[in-house]
C-alpha cells in the first residue's frame, strides 16, 4: 500500500469518527450512521452496536453474531428462542428467516432502540415473532415460559447491563430453559470480568460452560447447556457443522473449530 493510499484510508476513518461524534448523546441515545453499503447503530462513537448490509439485510455481518449462532450445533431446529437485546435486530432477523418454525421473543428495554427497528428491516410482530419492551432480567425472573435457546446480547452506552451478569440472573436463565436448552451470551469488555461472570454461571449450571474468544479478541461468546450436550464428541459436532453449512451461510466451521479448541483447553 502506498503512502497516499494509507493517508487516504486514515482520513476516511477520521471523517467517519467525527461524523459519529456529532451524534453522541449524553444519555446514550441510539442513532444511525449510513454509508452506501452499510447501516450501523451506535450509542456513542466508540463502538458499533449493530451493522447491516444494505444489499443483504438478513446477512450476519459482524463475526460475533455468527459465533452466537453456534447454538445450531446443539439445536438445529429449535422450537422457541428468546433474545435479550434487540440492537439492529441482526440475530432476530436471521433466526426469523432461517428458522421459520421457531417462536422468537426479543426483549429490549430501550424504547428508542425499538423505535428504530423498521430502519433495520426487523419483522413486524406476529404469531411467531415478537419484540417486547421489557427488562430482560425481570421478564425471565417472572415468566413460566420455557425456551430451547436463550441469547443474551444486552448492552448500554456504559457496557453490559449489571442486571444481566448477576448470579440471580443466570439462575433465571437456567429456570427458563427446556431440559436440553442452551444459553449463549456475548461478553464484550475486560477479560477479567468475563471470567468472573463465567465462574458465576458455572456455579449455577450443573454442566461447565465453554467461553469462545473471537478472532478479533473484542468479544467472548459463552455457551452453556442445561444438559451435557456441550460434551458431544468432536466428530459428531464436525459432521453437524458440515451439514448445517449447506443450509446456513455463516462461518459455522470456524465457530466449531474455535469451540472445540477451547473445550480441549478447558479439559486439561
Amino acid at each position: 500500500m502506498s503512502l497516499i493510499q494509507s493517508t487516504g484510508i486514515q482520513a476516511l476513518k477520521e471523517g467517519l469518527s467525527k461524523l459519529k461524534e456529532r451524534f453522541d448523546g449524553t444519555q446514550g441515545e441510539p442513532y444511525i450512521v449510513e454509508s452506501k453499503k452499510f447501516k450501523a447503530l451506535y450509542f456513542d462513537s466508540e463502538s458499533t452496536q449493530s451493522l447491516m448490509d444494505m444489499q443483504a439485510p438478513i446477512r450476519l455481518v459482524v463475526s460475533y453474531t455468527e459465533t452466537m449462532m453456534g447454538f445450531l450445533l446443539f439445536h438445529a431446529t429449535p422450537k422457541s428462542i428468546a433474545m435479550i437485546g434487540l440492537g439492529g435486530g441482526s440475530l432476530a432477523k436471521y433466526c426469523h428467516h432461517h428458522l421459520p418454525n421457531a417462536f422468537i421473543l426479543v426483549l429490549e428495554n430501550n424504547p428508542k432502540v425499538i423505535a428504530l427497528k423498521d430502519k433495520f428491516h426487523v419483522p413486524e410482530n406476529s404469531e411467531h415473532f415478537r419484540v417486547l419492551e421489557a427488562d430482560g432480567a425481570a421478564y425471565l425472573r417472572n415468566t413460566e415460559e420455557k425456551f430451547d435457546v436463550l441469547l443474551v446480547d444486552g448492552y448500554t452506552k456504559l457496557g453490559q447491563a449489571a442486571q444481566l451478569c448477576s448470579e440471580d440472573f443466570y439462575a433465571s436463565c437456567l429456570e427458563c430453559l427446556n431440559p436440553d436448552g442452551v444459553l449463549v451470551i456475548n461478553f464484550s469488555g475486560a477479560a477479567g470480568l468475563n471470567q468472573v461472570y463465567q465462574e458465576r454461571i458455572d456455579r449455577v449450571f450443573d454442566h461447565p460452560s465453554v467461553l469462545v474468544v473471537e478472532d478479533d479478541r473484542m468479544n467472548q461468546i459463552l455457551f452453556v447447556s442445561k444438559d451435557s450436550s456441550l460434551n458431544t464428541p468432536s466428530e459428531d459436532l464436525l459432521r453437524r457443522s458440515s451439514a448445517l453449512t449447506k443450509v446456513h451461510d455463516i462461518h459455522l466451521a470456524r465457530t466449531t473449530q474455535n469451540f472445540l479448541s477451547q473445550r480441549k483447553l478447558d479439559s486439561r
